[in-house]
């Protein structure tokens, strides 16, 4: 429980809220629990945490939520992931709208493909898989800086975000194609 945990706690300069599954859903036998499960985890556990953080944070501080680069295009059978990265999202720009006033900065972290126990469970290519190192300096750098928005690695999120700012007609062809060469 984040209220037990930080009951002893007074100040904190820098929170990263870091919460993350992956089932993957096949749509066609949609699975409603699976979908709850990973909701609960990736965006209520960080609700859960907010409720008992946000009381701590004080001008100067950092908060940044942990997303993932999935949350900028829609990707088959990560209905579930893909919702709860693009919900903590929204949550993190609107939380930095409404607590800059308070002067507590608010980022959100959205990463490419990172080895990691959860990573090696996939069944499918992982464009520009980089190392939890790699990922550690690129967070650690962009809090330092004050970025709003810490994304890495630079060419594949990028890419990422040039094509999420396509219509989506024209990028359901895209990732059709992407899928059917899998």
């Amino acid at each position: 429980d984040c209220k037990q945990a930080l009951a002893a706690v007074s100040d904190l300069d820098v929170v990263i809220l870091n919460a993350g599954t992956c089932e993957y859903i096949d749509a066609k036998i949609f699975d409603a629990q699976s979908f709850d499960r990973v909701i609960r985890i990736n965006l209520i556990g960080i609700a859960n945490c907010l409720e008992a953080l946000i009381p701590k944070l004080r001008a100067g501080s950092t908060l940044s939520l942990m997303g993932s680069s999935s949350s900028y295009l829609p990707l088959p059978r990560a209905e579930a992931y893909g919702a709860s990265k693009a919900a903590t999202e929204y949550l993190a720009k609107t939380l930095a709208l409404t607590l800059k006033n308070e002067g507590i900065h608010v980022s959100y972290i959205a990463p490419g493909f990172v080895e990691t126990p959860l990573t090696d469970l996939n069944d499918f290519p992982m464009p520009m898989r980089v190392d939890v190192e790699y990922a550690s300096r690129c967070i650690r750098k962009g809090i330092a800086t004050g970025k709003s928005e810490i994304h890495f690695p630079k060419l594949f999120t990028g890419m990422l975000k040039a094509l999420s700012l396509l219509p989506f007609a024209i990028k359901r062809l895209l990732l059709a194609r992407m899928i059917t060469q899998q």
